[in-house]
């Protein structure tokens, strides 16, 4: 089986190939807007290239069984948002389709879904109501996929080496508001990239791929904002306030520090989904390891 990784050098697509690579019976390309260094991975072939190129996108498709997307952009630029998280995701349907992939799994987010909350919530449980541009664009993006008879996994909030967005932005609004809320007794949806990567890597390998639908993945139980927060500071040194402030104060508080509220909301109202993908068979006291 041949398997292309779009994005293999990102926080996900690099854990995604390092667990395919290890395979012996796979071949593995990835494509990476610039040739790796440090993190290169014995075993892929790396191909540079960027998935606004259609004809690069036709090359590295052309011997491809499956093909698992992994690219996305989170910032705030609205225009660089639809150009990689919609235009970009339909070029790669486009190709896949036209090169006849067997399989395409795309790596979306459960921010699509909107600010919640959601507790113990099924697959599209609640009307799509992303809020920023990166996630309205990714919901965009999605509908590509699944036109194309491609599969979307929607991952909630993902931690581990290379996240630069879960854990540092929820310790940033910690430390800004200079307390913890509800005593963090929050509790969302959470997975390692490892783990993750490996839930992905069971879809693409399963005998049962459904076509045009819609999985999440993470870990099966959520986990507390304290939870989160004690494991880093265990992990790091790093202390966790002794204080605890109601989510009406905490609002108060980002209105007059200029933090935004959906950040406010990201730590004070619950996101937890059940999990329908493959089975991440790994003992639930791995949870919150740093490597």
């Amino acid at each position: 089986m041949t398997t292309l990784v779009l994005g293999a050098a990102g926080f996900i697509g690099c854990s995604v190939a390092r667990r395919l690579a290890s395979s012996d019976h796979n071949r593995l390309t990835g494509l990476v807007r610039s040739q790796p260094a440090s993190s290169r991975i014995d075993g892929v072939h790396y191909v540079a290239g960027d998935i606004s190129d259609a004809i690069t996108l036709q090359a590295v498709m052309s011997q491809a069984d499956v093909v698992i997307c992994c690219v996305s952009y989170v910032g705030s630029d609205a225009e660089r948002c639809t150009q990689v998280n919609d235009r970009g995701i339909e070029k790669v349907a486009r190709a896949a389709t036209d090169a006849g992939v067997e399989r395409l799994i795309y790596v979306s987010t459960a921010s699509v879904y909107g600010t919640g909350p959601f507790r113990n919530m099924p697959v599209d449980g609640a009307p799509l109501n992303p809020h920023s541009p990166a996630s309205r664009s990714r919901a965009s993006g999605e509908q590509h996929i699944r036109d194309a008879g491609g599969l979307v996994i929607r991952p909630h909030l993902i931690y581990g080496p290379g996240d630069r967005w879960f854990v540092p932005g929820l310790i940033s609004i910690i430390n800004r508001l200079g307390a913890v809320v509800d005593a963090g007794s929050t509790l969302l949806s959470t997975i390692h990239v490892d783990r993750l990567a490996l839930g992905i890597t069971n879809v693409a390998r399963a005998s049962r791929f459904t076509r045009g639908s819609t999985i999440h993945l993470n870990d099966p139980l959520p986990t507390s904002v304290l939870e989160t927060l004690s494991a880093h500071q265990k992990q790091t040194g790093w202390v966790v306030p002794k204080t605890s402030i109601s989510r009406d104060c905490a609002l108060t508080r980002a209105r007059q520090l200029g933090i935004a509220k959906r950040h406010i909301d990201m730590v004070t109202l619950d996101h937890w989904f059940q999990n329908s993908g493959c089975a991440v068979n790994e003992p639930t006291n791995q949870r919150w390891r740093s490597t």
